[in-house]
């Protein structure tokens, strides 16, 4: 394996192995957090040394290019923030250890890291039950919330299922082509009619693997119970995390040479995105929790991506990222807001739109980072999030994609009533008998996420110009 192209997976190997020796010798939530932080972002600092990599002239397990190494990038930068988040979020009145979160947390990153580079089908598979068995510890992490643990019950069942389908498909590919390596298999075309049969069927099998992974319709049903049921930070980690491990690997072999969507696969995308686009708002105006509410908005985003994905050229693979990087940061913020309203030791978080009932009279800041986040998803300049939008409808305007513009345009106006509601109720005055939502004081940690999050949001929203051009670089 090229080990330079590897520092970042390296470094994370060394984090993820070495943190059980620090609780080992010294319990401290705050001590395993910080080791944890340095560890990513170690890894984070080693992309440029990992970027001088020659490429090596067979096939390996791993493949560390710009692009690759770009979402490792972007995972771990989302990765550290979320960390900075959960850190202040599990308080030490918690009825729990705390320590172990962290440990679930980096194995977790390093799934996705290693899902992100893979070249072999074997790797993809590693990487993506790693990262998974990670999110289901840290799903019913708070064993005394019954919500919890009916989260994490529901997403191992499902993603058990979901990884049995994967893990057939994987044996079919191989049974079929011969061979493990992507770039190999997509490359050849079986000699025989029954081995073409056995592929269609393997990749068929990894498509419904992939899409219960992204959420998209008809593989959603998991999303409203998890991301209630999980803690805020956790919640984080699945709309954004899980996602970005998947859509790397997907994006990756989309950009293979030689590769190029059939009219059936076109037409099965096309059909997924305008449901999800559809269902997802539809379902989210019914909803009062807020999380349920942008889980049903992670399934409507996701058909939004797919319509860049269909968008061919440079214009639509650079659409796919700069929304990517949009809808991460965006997501990311708006679970760090529910994260520093809400406490670890309650029976549940601070996740009920009516909750948020008074914020701009209590929490006037707080509250505008909100309203920018949800700005942002819905698509409303001068937040990011309009950019993104603009930016893939002129990719699907590029290729002539009219019929899915038409229901990316109808499913955006729908979004924007739950959008502009939650904006409203946090703008009414708060009722003098009721407990005042973001009444806790806000640590310092806490506040520099949220403005790490949020600036880049308002900055890149305004002069879009600078992230395009760095975007550009991983597909050069």
């Amino acid at each position: 394996m090229n080990l330079q192209g590897a520092a970042p997976l390296v470094i994370l190997t060394i984090l993820a192995g070495g943190l059980p020796g620090v609780v080992a010798i010294k319990r401290c939530y705050r001590l395993i957090s910080a080791v944890a932080g340095l560890g990513l972002m170690a890894a984070l600092l080693s992309i440029p040394y990992a970027l001088q990599a020659p490429v090596p002239a067979l096939p390996a397990m791993f493949t560390f290019n710009a692009l690759s190494l770009g979402f490792i990038g972007l995972i771990l930068v989302s990765a550290l923030l979320i960390l900075i988040l959960a850190s202040t979020y599990w308080q030490a009145e918690t009825p729990l250890r705390r320590e172990e979160y962290p440990l679930l947390f980096v194995a977790g990153i390093l799934g996705a890291t290693v899902l992100a580079a893979a070249a072999n089908f074997m790797m993809l598979f590693i990487g993506l039950e790693t990262m998974t068995l990670a999110m289901i510890g840290m799903i019913a992490y708070p064993l005394f919330r019954p919500g919890a643990e009916e989260a994490g019950m529901k997403y191992l069942v499902l993603s058990g299922m979901s990884s049995s389908f994967v893990l057939f498909g994987i044996g079919l590919i191989e049974l079929s082509s011969g061979s493990l390596d992507i770039a190999q298999i997509i490359a050849a075309t079986p000699a025989d009619a029954a081995s073409r049969e056995m592929l269609i069927a393997g990749l068929a099998m990894l498509a419904i693997g992939t899409g219960f992974k992204l959420s998209v319709v008809p593989f959603h049903i998991w999303v409203p119970d998890v991301y209630a049921g999980a803690p805020a930070p956790t919640g984080a980690y699945v709309a954004v995390i899980a996602k970005l491990g998947v859509l790397a690997i997907l994006i990756r072999v989309i950009n293979l040479p030689g590769v190029s969507l059939p009219a059936s696969v076109q037409t099965l995308i096309t059909v997924i995105a305008i449901l999800s686009m559809l269902a997802g708002n539809l379902l989210a105006l019914l909803q009062d929790n807020l999380k349920r509410i942008l889980g049903y908005s992670s399934i409507a985003h996701l058909g939004y991506l797919l319509v860049a994905i269909l968008a061919a050229g440079t214009i639509g693979q650079v659409a796919v990222v700069f929304y990517i990087v949009a809808y991460a940061i965006t997501m990311i913020g708006a679970f760090g807001v529910i994260s520093v309203l809400s406490r670890s030791s309650a029976a549940r978080d601070v996740d009920k739109v009516l909750e948020l009932r008074g914020l701009f009279w209590t929490r006037p800041a707080l509250a505008a980072v909100m309203t920018l986040f949800l700005l942002s998803l819905a698509g409303i300049p001068p937040a990011l999030g309009f950019i993104a939008k603009m930016y893939i409808m002129a990719a699907g305007v590029h290729t002539q994609l009219w019929g899915l513009l038409a229901i990316m345009v109808v499913s955006g106006v729908i979004g924007l009533f739950y959008y502009l509601n939650i904006i409203l109720v946090m703008s009414m005055k708060p009722h003098t008998d009721e407990a005042l939502p973001g009444v806790l004081a806000i640590s310092i940690p806490n506040r520099l996420a949220i403005a790490m999050v949020s600036l880049p949001i308002l900055a890149f929203g305004i002069a879009p110009s600078p992230l395009i051009a760095l975007l550009k670089l991983m597909f050069d």
